[in-house]
Parts: structure tokens; C-alpha cells; sequence
């Protein structure tokens, strides 16, 4: 039994170790793909490809560029923005590998977009260049530290210098153990990325209020920071300490990778591992979904059980009525009674006057 559970762990950690590489080296924040399919073989599909050239051509020189493509009825408009801070040949290699996913991803697409590490690359039928995007497309929170104070205001005061910085489309620094980093897509005005990154500042520190770590990525910026001076806060929210242990980062890996280990061979939670990945976007919405359904459910429920109680309401009244009604004592009907007969009328009295032969009345 020993046995089969440490080939079984190996095999886990090599299946784990692959998927890390494929999350750091080259890593998807999120891809979307249009609705809305073209036909093989047509001028769109031309133009998807002849666009998808021009941005990969166009990273060598610069770290943002737009095109778009003619004649109008089958125009593609498209554009990429590489992090501020990377280097040309970096910028190239990740346009180009950005591409080459769209194009895997959403073969017959419209349009698409896709954000990796540190390039961003979208391209659709109809213009957007210019238009503000401050819709949520992906969040990511660290664990928790707590309500450490002292950290959580090294991270206000990181997070608000990236937002009310020089007013340029890319900020980034450390801030004492506070690594963070801001960036807008150069379509935008000046003052409607400083907007774009206020709203993703609010909701970043909403959202991940005390995590060590947290991501919010909007249609067209993003916001991020990271505590890299206080690894061990997420299991001690008092702990006030600035050390960095050496290879703390490689430890926090190896650490994570044990308790997802653990679970596995206790209960079988790979989806512990994919859940924290890559596809965290999509995630979110099937637990929101299911969370909505969860709640419609619990509705259900409850209007069921208040109808019941309102029958059982109901049948116990009708009962009460019912007994009240047997309780009540029998009328009692008297006959009515017969009338009094009538006295018979007596005749006048006879009046009497005295003659002389006593023996004669005589009625007057």
C-alpha cells in the first residue's frame, strides 16, 4: 500500500511540477474568443492573418502598435501592448506566442483576445481603439495575512502611488517588500487610463482586502502588488516581521505543493491545483454560477415550505371552526301559543221598572 501511494505521489508531483511551468513560463492570464465565426477561405481570414503579422513585426520596434485593415466590409482591427518595462526581442516573442494561441484557441473567430505575463493582444470586425473596457475579465487573490495593519498599509501606500503615479500608461517599483505593477493599453487617453486604474484599484482591494498577493485585470488595464517581504504572514496574521528567508519563494512552492499532495492522497482534490491555476476567470464564474443556482434553489425551497405552512394554517382554522360550530348547544323551538278566546259579549242588564203587577218585565 506504501508503495502504490509514493508512485502515485510521484506521479502527482511530476503532473503538478508541468503545470507550474506552464503557468510561470508562458502563462495565460485569461483568452476570450468572439460569438461570432467567419468562413475558411474568405478576405476576413486573410486579413486575421495578415494583421496577426504586422502586430508580431511591429513588437520587434515598439511595445504597443494598432492596425487595422481594409477594405471595410471585411476590415480586422487589432492592436498589442507589451509590459512597459520589457525589452523589445521580449516583446516579439510574446506578441508572437499570443498570436499563436488566438489563432489555436479561436481558429474561426471574429474576434479575440488574449493577455498573458506581460503582453496583451486583441483584435475584432469593428473598432474599439479608444474605448474604455472597465468590464472585470479576471481576479486573482493570494492567501490571506490577516488584518495585519502594518503590511496592509505598506500595500494602500503601494497601490495608491501605482494609481496617482507620473500619469504614464505604465508604473511599476517596490515599495519597501511591496513589489507592484500598473499598466493601460495605449489606445486610452491619459485621464481615461488614470479612470480605468482607480476602478481597478477599488475593486483589486475589495476584493483581495488582506491577501499578500492580488491581480484585477479590466478590459483594458490592470493593477497588481505583491508582499514580498512576508511569506509566513498568511499563516500568522499578528506577525509583524520584514525578514526574507532565503529561498522563500521556492519554500512557499514546495509548501504548496505538499498541502495539495496531502489532499490528493487523502480525498482525491486535483481540482485544487487546476482551481488556482491558469483559469481562475473561468473558475469564478462557474462558482458564481453555481452559487446563483445554489441561492434560486434556496428560494424554491423556502416559498415551498411557507406555502406549506400557510396550508397547515389554513386547514387548522377551518378545523377550529368546525369545532366551535359542534359545540354549539341545539336551538330550541317553542310552539307558538294559541290564541285566547274571545269573551262572549253579555247583554245589557235589563233595566227594571217597578209596575204594578210585579210579575211583568217589561224591557225598555
Amino acid at each position: 500500500m506504501l508503495q502504490q501511494y509514493l508512485s502515485l505521489s510521484f506521479l502527482i508531483l511530476s503532473l503538478i511540477f508541468s503545470i507550474i511551468s506552464v503557468c510561470t513560463a508562458k502563462s495565460n492570464i485569461y483568452i476570450q474568443c468572439s460569438q461570432l465565426n467567419f468562413t475558411s477561405m474568405t478576405p476576413y481570414e486573410s486579413n486575421v492573418n495578415s494583421l496577426f503579422t504586422s502586430l508580431v513585426d511591429s513588437a520587434s520596434m515598439y511595445n504597443f502598435n494598432k492596425y487595422e485593415t481594409s477594405p471595410q466590409s471585411d476590415g480586422v482591427y487589432g492592436l498589442f501592448q507589451c509590459r512597459g518595462d520589457l525589452s523589445s526581442p521580449d516583446c516579439k516573442d510574446c506578441v508572437a506566442n499570443a498570436t499563436s494561441q488566438l489563432k489555436t484557441t479561436c481558429p474561426m473567430s471574429m474576434g479575440g483576445e488574449i493577455q498573458l505575463e506581460v503582453c496583451y493582444v486583441k483584435y475584432d470586425n469593428s473598432s474599439f481603439f479608444g474605448v474604455q473596457e472597465k468590464v472585470e475579465v479576471c481576479r486573482r487573490c493570494g492567501p490571506s495575512i490577516g488584518y495585519n495593519s502594518d503590511v496592509l498599509n505598506r500595500i494602500d501606500g503601494a497601490l495608491a502611488y501605482l494609481v496617482g503615479g507620473s500619469g504614464q500608461y505604465f508604473r511599476g517599483g517596490d515599495f519597501g517588500s511591496i513589489q507592484g505593477v500598473a499598466q493601460c493599453v495605449q489606445d486610452l487617453s491619459l485621464s481615461d487610463c488614470q479612470d480605468c486604474l482607480s476602478e481597478a484599484c477599488g475593486r483589486l482591494r475589495t476584493e483581495c482586502e488582506t491577501s499578500t498577493w492580488g491581480d484585477m485585470y479590466l478590459g483594458k488595464c490592470y493593477i497588481r502588488y505583491a508582499d514580498q517581504g512576508n511569506e509566513n504572514l498568511a499563516n500568522n496574521g499578528n506577525s509583524s516581521s520584514n525578514k526574507k528567508s532565503g529561498g522563500g519563494s521556492n519554500d512557499n512552492i514546495l509548501k504548496w505543493l505538499g498541502y495539495v499532495l496531502a489532499a490528493i492522497v487523502g480525498a482525491s482534490s486535483l481540482t485544487f491545483a487546476a482551481k488556482n491555476c491558469c483559469n481562475i476567470n473561468v473558475y469564478n464564474k462557474v462558482k458564481k454560477l453555481k452559487k446563483d443556482l445554489e441561492g434560486a434553489k434556496k428560494e424554491v425551497e423556502s416559498a415551498k415550505s411557507e406555502a406549506k405552512s400557510a396550508k397547515e394554517k389554513a386547514e387548522k382554522a377551518e378545523k377550529k371552526a368546525e369545532e366551535k360550530k359542534g359545540d354549539k348547544p341545539p336551538e330550541i323551538y317553542y310552539p307558538c301559543p294559541l290564541p285566547m278566546p274571545m269573551p262572549m259579549p253579555m247583554p245589557p242588564p235589563c233595566p227594571y221598572m217597578v209596575h204594578s203587577n210585579p210579575n211583568t218585565c217589561y224591557y225598555l
